[in-house]
């Protein structure tokens, strides 16, 4: 888990995330809890990984199977609460049930349990940049929000948006067998953990600014039922 730097530096963002969302939790946003749930889920996710790689020296591949649809649920209830309209509800229960089946067929007919299932971790990550892309459209016509930079829903949206327009191009590249050149570019998967772990950094730090945004405005409630 600790093997080297950038493994190093993953699993300890992860870890400090886990914290954040297991200590924040009841103090935040319904979202926000959902994205903790989602960060410590994907920490016990790395820790079977591990587990099943390492001590019962297996392809772990099998995992990441399933854990692609868990994640992309949870992105689809958080999402379901930044939309407004409606119709966002219908679209999101498709895109859910469009993995859903893509990952059956590509266990069927293309990468089975023994193999990365990259062609759905690709779709995942395209539909969550066009999510990403169309919250900030979003947000950009209404003016519910005064600092954007102050706000949960910001860096949240960002931190998905950057990181998973990464993630077609790492596991496009993945796909390509780049990894079996005979000098391949193994700086695409040190990145990919840097990044990896600034993602989780950006979660902990959406779900803390949430925190500080409740705790005011508990206070301001308090202090005015103390006026009456």
């Amino acid at each position: 888990m600790f093997a080297n730097f950038y493994h190093s530096f993953y699993y300890s963002c992860l870890i400090l995330a886990s914290l954040v969302a297991i200590g924040l939790f009841k103090f935040v946003e319904r979202p926000l809890k959902w994205l903790a749930v989602l960060i410590v889920i994907t920490f016990i996710n790395e820790c079977i990984a591990k587990f099943v790689s390492t001590t019962l020296k297996l392809n772990n591949s099998m995992v990441y199977h399933v854990f692609t649809v868990v994640e992309f649920f949870f992105y689809v209830v958080i999402y379901r609460y930044y939309f407004s309209q409606k119709k966002w509800s219908y679209i999101l229960s498709s895109c859910l049930l469009l993995l859903i089946l893509a990952e059956i067929i590509n266990l069927s007919f293309f990468q089975n349990i023994k193999t990365s299932d990259t062609n759905v971790i690709i779709l995942e990550s395209l539909m969550l940049v066009l999510l990403a892309l169309s919250l900030f459209n979003e947000i950009r016509r209404t003016s519910e929000y005064q600092n954007l930079f102050t706000e949960s829903i910001f860096w949240f949206n960002s931190a998905v948006l950057f990181y998973y327009a990464f993630s077609i191009l790492i596991w496009g590249f993945h796909s390509l067998k780049v990894y079996q050149l005979e000098r391949p570019p193994i700086i695409i998967y040190t990145a990919n953990l840097i990044i990896s772990g600034l993602l989780y950094l950006l979660y902990s730090g959406a779900i803390y600014l949430n925190y500080l945004k409740v705790s005011k405005a508990n206070k301001i409630s308090n202090a005015s039922n103390h006026k009456y």
